[in-house]
């Protein structure tokens, strides 16, 4: 069994990475109730996921909005 993720983990986690195994929880998730299972602990996982994804989005969007309205503090970067 693989340790559990901390949201340090999920934090430092490249974007494709992150992206990759939200949708890989969530498809299993998917999966397991057509069988009847739940697994709550792996919902919450993927709803750390899914947070993160938004998080970083919002942050992105942020940062090009800062730095198309500063371009000119900056000089051609």
């Amino acid at each position: 069994m693989s340790r559990k993720l901390t949201n340090d983990d999920i934090g430092m986690m490249p974007n494709e990475e992150l992206e990759n195994r939200h949708q890989s929880l969530v498809s299993y998730i998917e999966r397991e109730r057509r069988k009847g299972k739940n697994h709550p602990e792996l919902e919450v996982e993927a709803c750390y996921f899914a947070r993160e994804i938004e998080w970083r989005a919002v942050v992105r969007k942020n940062h090009l909005a800062w730095l198309e309205k500063n371009r000119s503090n900056f000089g051609d970067m």
